[in-house]
């Protein structure tokens, strides 16, 4: 009784507050008093962006941010971002983070009590052609300007000199495809805690300030290890990078010494920008910093040493620049801007770049990205869902050919009794019909189809793993349920430092259902469903339509203490790989292939022998062939001519157009982590925006090779309620980037005896 009566003075008093709170809307109600929304009111569709929200006169209670925004399927997402009690002043600051599923509409930010009821809201319209609000003059965003995946975006902190006219240029070549947007912030004070705060982020350039927080540090590390791009400029300023987190963590990996010397001569940094004129020696001097590794890829190398060095960790890529980029003389340096265009994009920019970065087969294959075509390869549109009106037909006329000589021998032989006819016949029509439901529905309730990328990447002393699950589920009959993902693999778990399994909505750039590139629309039928960041791992009611199918992408990642990849590989000056191998996971992996450089590389084991297994030590010089990476990709073949009868005349190379209608998850996924090496959209006539952090060509050109293959145990699970689900399709490709040792070759540059 006590209990109740507790309970009913609880809700008594929260009645009382909203109560208090609606008829006081006038005079004294809830109100933002800042709202950013996204990086200063810009942000990329389908991606985590920041929320930063204050409010004030707010009941004493537990309050969260909710930001609620269309999925790709047109459905809102109310987005758990965070919970706070309010001050004893009314007070609250909340922060976190949401996504867009399409790139205009109209979305709410809220700040409600526990159990949803609204305290204040704000209405935010976002879409291509949206102005960003001032900040300064409207402290209350209402407005979000959102770009298209593949627009790169480049993150800087302060002025940093030459990037305003990079962006200009950028600007200028581009027609209707943006070929980069930069994002400013004033001091790394603004820098994420989260690597999800980075997601929507491609490059990331640091020259002055390198000092962050133990969480900033962290959420840019591994950032980087998902497919980061980090530049660093650092000559005179070296030993405060040294001194800092990230500079501790980058030493290693390039031996960076903690005092520079003075160079004159940057010949060689001119010779990197084509065309470019106006520095050749400095009289003066300028400092630069020295990169001891042999391991960085020398992309700019000086008569001092190495100006600009890059490695790949994990799946992104670190740039050291040894000079200071935003300091005279280079600050004043006409062709800076140019030096920035080869820096992030391999070359300069002209006004062929948005015409070659365009897809060519929209229209052949129904689709324009790899991510529509890949979750078409998991797509769990159920089979009774397929049937045709013309099937139907066919079963219904057959059955009532059926029905009437049934009933026949029924009334008139058995019964004998020919008026019973109107109890048999309907009977029988009945009966038919509950037998087609019951075949209808005689397959599982949930058909569950998944398709799991696992990264393996050693990590100093132990290792790094990253999942990325993609999950289509259909159900026999509308419901709404909460889903809960979970680790399949606990071995790989180190849980003391796992960052927590995030189940999330995922939808394709194109689809017939909506996309993340279509307008919103009037929203007829629109269902809801919560996201909270507290309980990542959950997605609670989810509407399930009966001969639907619902696209869902859960991500985890682990670092575990011990090495999961052992790797004794070396490449030579001409490029082959040598050495040994092996892996400690919890399975085998067959159908592989190893790639570096422009080479692949290939078991000549069939059977049992093309598998690795646990421990099995891979050996370049047992059984393996070599062959052209590129060549492989593209299924390149020689065809002889038929009326040429000798020698090699009349031989032709033939390459195999790319299959944008394939539904082989392997394939579509090995074109997405080789998509430049294989020509890009030339070769694929696809782009590959939102599977770029996929792309692993550059980490095979630098210190890294990469092994891709397959496995036969999932990375995540799926459950409805309190159901584990099987899955009815499941897929798992592996990749394992194994470091290698890079080494000139013996046989040119033999070492001097001392």
């Amino acid at each position: 009784m006590n209990s109740d009566r507790k309970t009913h003075r609880a809700l008594l008093r929260r009645a009382a507050i909203i109560a208090v709170f609606g008829i006081a809307a006038g005079a004294h109600a809830a109100d933002f008093t800042s709202l950013q929304v996204g990086f200063h009111g810009i942000g990329k569709v389908g991606t985590w962006l920041p929320v930063k929200a204050t409010a004030n006169d707010l009941p004493a209670e537990t309050v969260q941010l909710r930001a609620i925004f269309s999925d790709p399927r047109g459905d809102e997402c109310i987005e758990i971002v965070d919970q706070q009690t309010v001050t004893s002043k009314g007070e609250v600051s909340l922060s976190g983070y949401f996504r867009s599923g399409r790139l205009e509409g109209i979305g709410q930010i809220q700040i409600t009590l526990v159990d949803g009821s609204v305290l204040c809201s704000q209405t935010v319209r976002h879409g291509g052609n949206v102005l960003p609000a001032d900040s300064e003059s409207t402290p209350v965003g209402s407005t979000l300007r959102l770009f298209r995946m593949e627009v790169p975006f480049l993150l800087t902190i302060g002025k940093v000199t030459g990037i305003e006219e990079l962006l200009r240029n950028a600007e200028n070549y581009s027609d209707d495809h943006s070929l980069l947007h930069g994002v400013q912030f004033d001091s790394l004070a603004e820098l994420p805690t989260d690597s999800k705060g980075l997601q929507a982020i491609d490059l990331l350039l640091l020259t002055d300030e390198f000092e962050t927080s133990a969480a900033q540090a962290a959420a840019v590390q591994e950032w980087v290890l998902k497919g980061g791009s980090l530049f660093v400029s650092a000559g005179g300023a070296v030993s405060r990078l040294l001194e800092s987190r990230l500079g501790k963590w980058l030493q290693p990996s390039f031996e960076i010494s903690d005092q520079p010397i003075v160079t004159r001569d940057l010949s060689a940094l001119q010779g990197f920008v084509p065309g470019s004129k106006g520095m050749r020696r400095i009289d003066d001097g300028l400092k630069m910093a020295i990169l001891s590794s042999d391991q960085a890829v020398p992309d700019v190398k000086s008569l001092d040493g190495t100006l600009i060095g890059s490695q790949s960790i994990g799946t992104g890529v670190v740039t050291i620049v040894a000079v200071d980029l935003n300091r005279k003389p280079l600050a004043g340096w006409n062709t800076l801007p140019e030096l920035y265009e080869v820096l992030f994009f391999g070359r300069k920019l002209t006004a062929n770049t948005t015409q070659e970065s365009r897809t060519s087969r929209i229209s052949q294959s129904g689709i324009s990205d790899l991510a529509t075509q890949m979750m078409a390869t998991v797509d769990a549109v159920p089979a009774t869902g397929r049937w045709s009106t013309w099937a139907v037909m066919a079963i219904v006329a057959a059955y009532l050919l059926l029905i009437g000589p049934l009933d026949y021998l029924l009334v008139t032989h058995v019964f004998k009794r020919p008026q019973i006819t109107w109890i048999t016949f309907p009977l029988l029509i009945a009966a038919g019909a509950i037998g087609l439901s019951v075949a209808a529905n005689s397959k599982d309730n949930v058909q569950l189809n998944q398709l799991h990328l696992l990264d393996v990447v050693p990590a100093g002393n132990g290792s790094h793993s990253h999942a990325q699950s993609w999950m289509s589920v259909s159900t026999s009959q509308t419901m709404r349920g909460e889903l809960t993902a979970s680790v399949a693999l606990p071995t790989l778990l180190d849980k003391s430092s796992r960052s927590s399994l995030d189940l999330k909505w995922s939808g394709r750039p194109e689809d017939i259902y909506g996309g993340m590139y279509r307008v919103g629309g009037i929203g007829l039928g629109k269902q809801s469903y919560t996201h909270d960041n507290q309980t990542a791992d959950k997605l609670t009611g989810v509407p399930l339509l009966t001969n639907g199918s619902r696209e869902l992408v859960a991500d985890w990642e682990s670092h575990a203490p011990e090495k999961l990849v052992t790797s004794d590989l070396s490449v030579s000056g001409f490029g082959l790989l040598n050495g040994t191998f092996s892996h400690n996971l919890p399975f085998e992996i067959s159908d592989w292939a190893i790639m570096h450089g422009n080479r692949v590389y290939r078991t000549r084991g069939t059977g049992d022998d093309a598998v690795l297994a646990a421990g099995e030590v891979w050996d370049s010089k047992i059984d393996i062939y070599a062959g052209d990476l590129k060549a492989f990709l593209n299924a390149t073949r020689m065809v002889k001519d038929a009326t040429k009868t000798t020698g090699n005349r009349g031989m032709t190379q033939v390459v195999t157009q790319y299959d944008a209608k394939s539904k082989d998850p392997v394939y579509v996924i090995t074109m997405a982590t080789f998509y430049d090496a294989a020509g890009g959209s030339k070769y694929v006539g696809l782009s590959n925006s939102v599977l770029g952090d996929v792309e692993l060509s550059d980490t095979i050109r630098k210190n890294h090779a990469v092994l891709i293959g397959t496995a036969d145990v999932p990375a995540t699970n799926l459950a409805i309620g309190e159901i584990d689900q099987s899955a009815s399709q499941s897929k798992t490709i592996v990749r394992l980037l194994l470091p290698l040792d890079r080494r000139p070759a013996t046989g040119l540059a033999p070492k001097a005896d001392n």
